[in-house]
C-alpha cells in the first residue's frame, strides 16, 4: 500500500479536529480464530482493575490484530451500590469459559471474596495455557447512554489445533565427513 492509500485509510470517518489520533480500528463483530496471548491484571490510575485477556487473531482479515477483553469481578459500583448480580454472573461465566475452551479447569478457590486476590489467582492459573487457541465471537449491541460506543459482547468456543513444525530430520545420505590425522600432514 502506498502512502496516499493508507493516507485515505487512515482518515476514512476520522475527523483530525475532534477524533483522537490514538483512534484504534476495533476488529468488527464475527467469529475468528485467535489465541490467548497474555492474562494480566491491570490497575488503572482512576484505581479500577480488573482481569484483562489479551486475544490475538490468527487466521483470516484481521490475523495479528488483538482484542482485550477486560473483566471486572467488583461487587459494589464505583458509587458503593451493590453490583446487579447479572453482571457478576456473566463476567464469572466469561471467565470460565475461556477457560474452559483453553483447557483450564475452574474451581470455586479461583474467587476469593478479595476481588484483588482473584484476579492475581486467575492470572497465575491461566498463565500455563497462553499460546492457547480458542474461537472468539464478538457481537455488538447498542448502548443507550452513548450511542457511539455500543457494547461490544463475547462468546467463545473450542479453536482450531496449530500444529507445531515437526523438527527436521538430519539428512543421512551423505557421506561422512573426512578425518585428518598427523600422517596425511605434508610436513
Amino acid at each position: 500500500m502506498g502512502l496516499q492509500e493508507a493516507f485515505a485509510a487512515a482518515t476514512k470517518d476520522w475527523d483530525a479536529k475532534k477524533d483522537s489520533a490514538n483512534q484504534a480500528d476495533l476488529i468488527p463483530a464475527g467469529t475468528y480464530q485467535v489465541v490467548l496471548d497474555k492474562t494480566d491484571h491491570p490497575v488503572y490510575k482512576s484505581g479500577w482493575d480488573c482481569l484483562r485477556f489479551s486475544m490475538q487473531v490468527i487466521k483470516g482479515k484481521y490475523a495479528s490484530r488483538k482484542e482485550q477483553l477486560r473483566i471486572s469481578l467488583a461487587t459494589k459500583t464505583t458509587k458503593g451500590k451493590p453490583m446487579p448480580d447479572f453482571v457478576v454472573s456473566r463476567n464469572i461465566r466469561t471467565i470460565s469459559k475461556i477457560a474452559a475452551m483453553v483447557g483450564l479447569n475452574v474451581t470455586p478457590d479461583l474467587f476469593p471474596d478479595n476481588e484483588t486476590d482473584a484476579y492475581e489467582k486467575l492470572v497465575k492459573a491461566f498463565e500455563p495455557y497462553e499460546g492457547k487457541t480458542l474461537e472468539m465471537t464478538i457481537t455488538v449491541s447498542p448502548n443507550k447512554k452513548d450511542p457511539d460506543n455500543p457494547y461490544r459482547n463475547y462468546d467463545f468456543g473450542p479453536g482450531i489445533k496449530v500444529e507445531e513444525p515437526a523438527a527436521k530430520e538430519p539428512v543421512t545420505d551423505k557421506e561422512p565427513e573426512p578425518t585428518v590425522d598427523d600422517d596425511d600432514l605434508p610436513f
